[in-house]
């Protein structure tokens, strides 16, 4: 079977969800926002500690329900559906303090990006249902502007928490040392990547690849250097294959 016929299989499991998804798209990107780059370590690790009394969990909790709020205004093109803003605020406070009570492990960070997953696409439905159209949702620069904030930091946060075990072994400057270049570096090969996946140019992956772990060789060889460089290779080949995988989601949900 072709690319383009795995792509209009796949996409026939879009079409009796597209209103929905019309909406659900604008709130992914207001959740994204405010989950990631609008909510400093400071607030989660305040979170962290005071739980419940903590202002920083519905201070976090308010950006979230505005931005949603403003996310379902825009896509609808009226002000009628700001009642998304105190659902999300009320739903995203219980979740992120409910996870503030337990390990934070990439099983909890999973778990509660699923849960928020499946809040927002409740209230797209809702907002379908209450006889709104999705009016500017379904232009491509939504899913785009979601697919860049996965990529830029949430990606990065979940293969920190993921190789968290093996970067134990790593030593002080070692990981000074990747904290500085690491996320960057991981950054800009997402991106690169993701541009590859649209442009169809996978070769340029396989070279990508190949290019890195040649980098590499000397330090496999070098047992005082093994544990680094055995710790960046899994943490790339995370990445690559976020980066692919949100870069196929991408052209699927456009097809």
């Amino acid at each position: 079977m072709s690319e383009a016929n795995i792509f209009a299989f796949l996409n026939l499991g879009l079409e009796g969800i597209k209103p929905q998804a019309g909406f659900f798209m604008p709130l992914l990107v207001g959740h994204l926002l405010g989950d990631f780059p609008l909510q400093p370590a400071s607030w989660v690790d305040e979170r962290r500690r005071g739980v419940w009394r903590s202002s920083r969990l519905y201070l976090h909790a308010l950006v979230s329900g505005l931005l949603a709020g403003l996310a379902a205004c825009l896509t609808a093109g009226t002000w009628r559906v700001a009642w998304v803003c105190p659902l999300v605020f009320l739903t995203h406070a219980l979740l992120d303090g409910v996870k503030s009570h337990v390990a934070d492990t990439v099983r909890a960070f999973l778990l509660d990006q699923l849960a928020h997953l499946i809040v927002l696409a409740a209230l797209a439905w809702l907002l379908v249902g209450s006889g709104e159209a999705p009016v500017n949702g379904h232009s491509a620069l939504w899913p785009l502007a979601a697919c860049f904030l996965v990529l830029w930091w949430a990606a990065g946060i979940f293969i920190e928490k993921a190789t968290s075990r093996w970067r134990g072994q790593l030593g002080v400057k070692d990981r000074e040392r990747l904290q500085d270049a690491g996320l960057w570096i991981g950054r800009l090969e997402r991106m690169l990547i993701f541009l590859f996946v649209l442009l169809q140019r996978y070769e340029a992956i396989g070279f990508l690849v190949a290019a890195k772990s040649v980098f590499r060789l000397g330090e496999v060889t070098r047992a005082d250097e093994r544990n680094e460089a055995e710790y960046i290779l899994v943490g790339t080949m995370a990445s690559f294959l976020i980066a692919i995988l949100t870069g196929i989601a991408f052209r699927l949900w456009i097809s």
